[in-house]
């Protein structure tokens, strides 16, 4: 599905789910790298990468991409439907995620500090298996974090491959491109160095020069003449005899002199 019939701002909403998502996996990579030396992951920071990126996240791949059920009650298998899928069921873990990061943070201290309590001469009756039972909710916690954490990770790794075939079935998208060329730094921190050529190809049959030039024209369009003709100019580069590029790049050297006159 190329959605070059779409309206510009159904464009600039799939370029903007993009973007969140691959600012989402490099903050998740973040916080994993973040709890591995510092031995916790703080629930603010949980909270806060759930409630705000992951929910915005979810809320934007559900209004673009769960279409209505079909009769007879079959799904769209496109790649924005199983993509939409993936998203909400990364939601929910992390949502577990917080759950078990919010009573190691919040419970932890506190059955520590009962604990301490319990050697007092006021102890509670029963206080061993009183105090038995918090150590075991605190270590199915701790055990329930480290897997959830993980099967996150592996729902953001499936979720990165099928945002690919997203990605292609967008390149009728101006906006998109443009957004993956000027957040080279996102894509190349969840895809890898120098990979951006890879994924115009996917999108343009072979041809990356074809992502310069429809993300040039829509800057022509919008009088962005500079950046127009930079990447006309690295369209040239990939493809020195494509007609197409020359031409283009005559028609924004115009208008950008016809603007200065």
């Amino acid at each position: 599905m190329v959605w070059t019939a779409r309206p510009r701002e159904q464009q600039e909403r799939v370029a903007s789910t993009v973007l969140r998502f691959l600012r989402s996996r490099t903050k998740l990579d973040e916080l994993v790298a973040s709890s591995a030396s510092r031995g916790r992951v703080p629930f603010d920071e949980i909270n806060g990468f759930v409630e705000g990126d992951l929910y915005a996240l979810k809320e934007d791949c559900h209004s673009l991409f769960r279409g209505p059920q079909r009769p007879g009650g079959a799904l769209d298998l496109s790649a924005g439907a199983l993509f939409d899928l993936l998203v909400g069921s990364l939601f929910h873990q992390m949502m577990k995620v917080k759950e078990s990061t919010y009573q190691l943070e919040r419970y932890a201290p506190r059955y520590a500090a009962l604990r301490k309590s319990a050697r007092g001469p006021d102890a509670i009756e029963h206080r061993e298996a009183f105090l038995r039972e918090g150590q075991r909710i605190i270590q199915r916690a701790r055990r329930g974090l480290r897997q959830d954490l993980h099967h996150a990770v592996e729902l953001f790794s499936e979720a990165t491959v099928v945002l690919r075939h997203v990605i292609r079935e967008n390149s009728g998208n101006p906006l998109l491109v443009r957004t993956l060329l000027d957040n080279l730094d996102d894509v190349e921190a969840v895809y890898g160095a120098r990979t951006l050529d890879d994924l115009l190809s996917e999108m343009y049959d072979g041809r990356p020069a074809e992502g310069f030039l429809a993300a040039a024209g829509d800057l022509l369009e919008g009088g962005w003449y500079d950046r127009a003709r930079d990447l006309c100019k690295q369209a040239l580069k990939l493809e020195p005899d494509n007609v197409r590029a020359a031409q283009l790049l005559n028609r924004i050297n115009a208008a950008a002199s016809a603007h200065v006159n």
